[in-house]
């Protein structure tokens, strides 16, 4: 089967990828991009998911935003690959950064269910409280 071959050659390239430098972070997310729009794949997604979170830790703004945004594409899918990197997630609000804070503001709006809505709608409205940014503020509300 065509996408069985295709699975694998994702897996492995993420495999392979390193993750030390930024062209190999660059690979990761392609592959994390095509794995979110192939036929779903619950292994595929499974590692994707994982390769993500190694964004989501990074120092990096701009490697967090990527993280942010490709775990965006994973749950769009299926949200469950996203519950284990929550708390990620609602660290990259406490980031300087305000457009890796309104990406991942998108991405919790997303995520809500009833099992973290609470939590959720907490940090949003601490957010709304804190942000000196028209925008942000605006769109929080």
């Amino acid at each position: 089967d065509v996408s069985a071959q295709v699975y694998d050659i994702i897996q492995e390239t993420m495999r392979r990828a390193d993750t030390g430098v930024n062209a190999g972070y660059s690979v990761v997310y392609e592959c994390v991009k095509c794995a979110a729009k192939l036929y779903p794949s619950h292994t595929l997604l499974e590692q994707s998911a994982a390769s993500i979170s190694k964004f989501l830790q990074s120092d990096s703004h701009n490697l967090k935003y990527l993280g942010v945004t490709g775990l965006a594409m994973i749950i769009t899918v299926n949200p469950e690959y996203a519950r284990e990197h929550q708390l990620k997630v609602v660290e990259c609000l406490e980031d300087p950064d305000e457009t890796l804070k309104r990406r991942t503001l998108d991405l919790l709006y997303r995520m809500t269910n009833p099992a973290n809505v609470i939590v959720v709608c907490a940090k949003m409205l601490q957010n709304l409280r804190s942000s000196h940014d028209v925008h942000l503020r605006r769109d929080l509300v």
